[in-house]
């Protein structure tokens, strides 16, 4: 087995979980979002994080906003490689409790507030049967171990090999906590602004292990690295020997035969060399059963032929002998890479993101625009070995960790009292940020930079991402606001950014909910959203050995806020 068996789990693991927003970016952040998928333009407790200058818009006081959400998503990937176990790999994401919290102090034109948030991650994923990744290697056992057959068949052993088996298991969690902090001024009834930043703390856990990799055998299933030091070598090792043991009896004989031929007998057959008094007959009866075994027929072939196929018959064994040598040496080379493997790593850094608004209203509160930027977030998280059997991390490494730059535009509407429509646009800047991706030189490198990857020159991302929703909310009586939205994805990877491990997909979001207002200060929010992903099928190679991979997706959300108005 391969050293990059392992490779591929470990780039899963270090993969990130994001479950809404741009390729690391999480934009569910409140249960208002997740009831309505626009909150660009917010003038609630979340514009905190939606639309900090929109703060101003609020009436003066303090206000306090917590959020849960609870994420489950189902990843799936097929293949349609020809020789592994299963063709769907499912992988399941469970986050039973995602916090984001919000606080705010408006007076007159001022607002100060600040903000906790998961702003990237924030789960992990778990495949019970693997990925198709690490089936490719093992699923070519039975074909790599064919040609011992005949080499067990020479010793009355069975090496024959039908099928491969694997434990693998692997948990990976990922989350970027979010702190932040930002001042809000109304400077007239038209325009306000604000600036802030925030503080991200990465924090990664990876733990995997591929275990009791084995071979299926006439006599049942049998650990692969077994099979090969206590089964298929000492096999080889006996067949080796009884070769060895040809060697050293027809050696004798070639230099027997060869004098003879030097002695200008090459011509004559053993009988007539008995006759001449060259051999004894001891020694006709015993070339001539050496001549017999070899399939030669005794009287009719002469010396010299005899020596020719003597001379080919120890190539032959001599040939055997040093395949079978470098047959037994690559199999106990492959026994060390069938063993069980374990991995167990961390990875934390920080960074930090300025956020400048705008927010802008016209038409006395029944028109609003909310404009945000977030510059990108450099950050690198720092690499924490504690177990790594196969040598593929290096403690103490620093990994980019980019968070791209945002700019998000929202529009509010309120074309009736008790109906309020918002819109929202976001554009991720991914070609300028760094996801860890490396070149062919083992430099990390940028997502839109030109570099060579896999041999060929390209890019990760043939483009930036961005996504647009549109939400609306309804007063049904004053204690009830319904609401739902949609929002869409659409992510720009080249085929190198896409692997079962990791890969961005585009989405359709759906989301709705209701607030209950229990009193003038306090709401409720309940909410729910379904996220269909877009299916993406990745070609593999060319002609007879190619072959395709789809990566799909779903997810749900469950979410519920508190706000308080002090």
């Amino acid at each position: 087995m391969k050293k990059t068996t392992f490779t591929y789990l470990l780039l899963f693991i270090a993969a990130n979980f994001m479950f809404a927003g741009g390729i690391v970016t999480n934009t569910n952040q409140s249960a208002s979002w997740i009831r309505s998928m626009a909150r660009d333009a917010s003038v609630d407790v979340d514009a905190v994080f939606y639309n900090p200058a929109g703060l101003t818009r609020m009436q003066d006081g303090f206000y306090f906003q917590i959020n849960s959400q609870t994420v489950n998503q189902t990843r799936t990937i097929t293949s349609t490689f020809p020789t592994i176990n299963t063709d769907t790999y499912t992988g399941s994401t469970n986050v039973p409790f995602l916090p984001t919290g919000f606080i705010a102090y408006k007076k007159n034109k001022l607002a100060v507030s600040a903000g906790f948030t998961v702003i990237g991650g924030g789960g992990g994923a778990v495949f019970e049967k693997g990925l198709p990744e690490f089936e490719y290697q093992m699923s070519g056992l039975p074909a790599a171990l064919a040609g011992l057959a005949p080499v067990g068949q020479q010793a009355g052993v069975d090496l024959s090999v039908t099928g491969y088996d694997a434990k693998v298991n692997f948990e990976g969690t990922s989350a970027y906590y979010g702190i932040q902090a930002g001042v809000s001024y109304q400077i007239n009834d038209m325009i306000s602004v604000g600036i802030g930043g925030r503080y991200i703390m990465a924090n990664n856990s990876y733990a995997g292990a591929i275990k009791d990799i084995s071979v299926v055998t006439p006599s049942g299933n049998m650990r692969a690295d077994a099979f090969m030091t206590t089964k298929a070598i000492p096999t080889i090792n006996g067949v080796k020997t009884q070769l060895q043991g040809n060697i050293n009896q027809l050696t004798p004989v070639s230099q027997a035969i060869g004098a003879l031929v030097a002695g200008g007998a090459g011509g004559f057959t053993l009988a007539q060399l008995q006759q001449a008094g060259l051999i004894t007959a001891e020694q006709a009866t015993q070339l001539t059963g050496v001549l017999i075994l070899l399939g030669q027929n005794p009287q009719t072939t002469t010396v010299q032929q005899f020596g020719n196929v003597v001379n080919a018959t120890l190539t032959t064994l001599n040939t055997n002998v040093a395949t079978l040598t470098g047959t037994a040496s690559a199999l106990q080379a492959q026994a060390a890479q069938l063993g069980d493997k374990e991995v167990d790593v961390t990875q934390s850094g920080s960074g930090f993101t300025p956020i400048v608004s705008v927010d802008l209203e016209f038409m006395e509160g029944k028109l609003g625009i909310g404009l945000k930027y977030e510059h990108k977030t450099n950050m690198k998280v720092t690499t924490k070995v504690t177990k790594d059997d196969v040598g593929l991390y290096t403690d103490g490494e620093e990994v980019t960790a980019n968070i791209p730059a945002m700019l998000s535009v929202g529009l509010r509407v309120k074309p009736i009292e008790k109906l309020r429509i918002q819109a929202g646009y976001h554009y991720y800047l991914d070609n300028g940020a760094s996801y860890g991706r490396k070149d062919d030189a083992g430099n990390f490198v940028n997502n839109g930079e030109s570099v060579l990857i896999g041999g060929t020159t390209t890019t990760y991302l043939a483009g930036n991402s961005y996504e647009a929703a549109v939400g609306l909310e309804f007063d049904v009586i004053k204690m009830l606001t319904l609401s739902g939205g949609f929002l869409m994805t659409a992510s720009n990877p080249n085929a190198v950014f896409q692997s079962a491990l990791s890969h961005t997909l585009k989405t359709k979001t759906f989301g709705f909910g209701a607030r209950v207002n229990l009193t003038s200060r306090i709401g409720i929010d309940l909410a729910y959203s379904l996220t269909d992903y877009d299916v993406y099928t990745k070609d593999f190679g060319t002609g007879t050995g190619a072959y395709q991979e789809s990566y799909d997706r779903t997810a749900n959300v469950f979410a519920a806020g508190l706000t308080l108005k002090l």
